[in-house]
């Protein structure tokens, strides 16, 4: 009877085992990613960036973002590690300015996009960049 026990022991142990490990799963290797985003040929002082695995192009995982800074320049991240998932991405841009104060008869003061709207939509924006595997990946984008 002990025997049985142990075996059963085992079987549950293996069994476990094999389950904690099909639980967890490898995270999808990112590149690094940065650049500068300029809008009419001057260097956007802030806003942010995302990066949007293209599925049209055979892109999957998790979007990569940055906060741009006041040079223009960002370098994306996916959730807390830095990088995006190599692929081609379609890009949004956004960067908009909060007024003082709602407009009259407004109940709330809406924000006032500094780019054109477009560009953050990633079916309008016409951004679209690939991210390539095992390598440094510097990207500008240049907004109109």
């Amino acid at each position: 009877m002990r025997n049985a026990f142990t075996i059963c022991g085992l079987v549950l142990a293996a069994g476990l085992l094999f389950l904690a490990g099909s639980c967890s799963s490898e995270p999808d290797r990112l590149s690094p990613v940065r650049g500068k985003v300029f809008y009419r040929e001057s260097p956007l002082p802030g806003g942010t960036i995302v990066f949007t695995p293209d599925a049209d192009r055979g892109g999957s995982g998790l979007q990569a973002r940055a906060e741009i800074q006041p040079d223009g320049s960002y370098v994306l991240r996916t959730e807390q590690a830095p990088g995006a998932v190599p692929g081609w991405h379609r890009v949004t841009v956004s960067l908009v300015e909060a007024p003082a104060q709602a407009a009259g008869g407004q109940r709330y003061a809406v924000p006032r996009s500094l780019v054109p709207q477009k560009y953050r939509d990633p079916e309008l924006s016409g951004l679209s960049y690939e991210v390539k595997a095992d390598q440094a990946n510097d990207i500008d984008v240049h907004l109109e």
